[in-house]
């Protein structure tokens, strides 16, 4: 499994490498305007908390745990949130997904799906064998749409990370596996055929 920084698009929605002199500015400023809505945000903390998450985006990046990608709309260019790749592991074959926010106007919307169509479709092509989500307890709503997605919960991990507003998380695992993927992908595409 090779995984690396690239441009994946579908009618929906285009992923291109997140750059911070390029998209920092548009992540601030949708941080920024959701408020509440990312109150059980794992990076949020004291202090200017998003310029810490950037430059936390920056390092993970340098070292190559960290796949970042800028969600674009196709028609217009207009930022639309952020999600990743964490912790590529090319011996075990497999990734987390993860790190993903998006604008509260595209919540609800066929943006969130089409990414994840997108990111697990080049995964598993790139020879993932699986792919993991690893979502704070109290985010109802990420769980949520990772079941959708079709996702199989495997577990929580009690305590298990330090925030850094001090909060002790529980982080619930799903999973994808390749050999999941083909069924997964058809319930996807089906999806997103009816969102038109």
């Amino acid at each position: 499994m090779k995984l690396a920084p690239v441009t994946l698009a579908d009618p929906h929605v285009r992923l291109v490498p997140f750059d911070a002199a390029l998209h920092g500015a548009d992540l601030r400023s949708m941080a920024e305007a959701a408020g509440d809505e990312l109150k059980h945000w794992p990076y949020r903390g004291p202090g200017d908390w998003i310029a810490n998450w950037l430059a936390s985006i920056a390092q993970r990046t340098g070292t190559g745990q960290m796949i970042p990608f800028a969600v674009l709309s196709p028609a217009d260019g207009a930022f639309l949130g952020l999600t990743a790749y964490l912790s590529p592991d090319s011996q075990s074959r497999s990734v987390e997904i993860g790190m993903t926010v998006y604008a509260p106007s595209v919540h609800g919307t066929a943006i969130n799906p089409a990414a994840k169509r997108l990111l697990l479709g080049h995964a598993f092509e790139q020879g993932a064998i699986r792919v993991q989500f690893n979502i704070d307890a109290r985010n109802k709503r990420s769980q949520a749409a990772v079941r959708k997605l079709g996702a199989v919960q495997e577990g929580v991990l009690r305590d298990n990370r330090i925030l850094p507003d001090n909060f002790l998380r529980s982080t619930v695992v799903f999973s994808i596996l390749g050999r999941e993927w083909p069924e997964v992908k058809a319930r996807l595409d089906a999806r997103l055929a009816a969102l038109g």
